[in-house]
């Protein structure tokens, strides 16, 4: 479903708190088909440029929140999910620059174009 919410284009950064460290990776823990059950306090926040409708919004927000729910193995209770515009003209500025240019390696997809 992420790979949905990136076609809208949205850049997505998934932060899950209490989260400990596996294979070296900040933030990964072992998967709910791998036994864990423990309740996290997963925040999506996804940043778009303006224009799409509150029930688009909505519908991401639920997508988002069911995959995050089978793949982090958390209750839906504990996830949250924020959707935020930016405007194109500001793209660059408050979301390219610090976000994915200056927490490249946090990313796990990286956008297919370069500012």
């Amino acid at each position: 479903m992420i790979k949905g919410a990136a076609g809208l284009g949205a850049a997505a950064a998934l932060e899950m708190a209490g989260l400990g460290v596996v294979g070296g990776r900040p933030g990964a823990k072992a998967l709910a088909s791998e036994g864990a059950r423990e309740e996290t306090m997963p925040h999506v926040s996804v940043k778009l440029w303006p224009g799409r409708s509150e029930a688009d919004k909505q519908r991401l927000a639920d997508a988002i929140t069911e995959d995050v729910v089978r793949i982090a193995g958390c209750s839906e209770s504990s996830v949250s999910v924020s959707i935020e515009e930016v405007a194109s003209a500001d793209w660059k500025k408050r979301v390219y620059d610090p976000e994915i240019r200056g927490k490249s390696e946090y990313l796990y997809k990286k956008p297919g174009y370069s500012m």
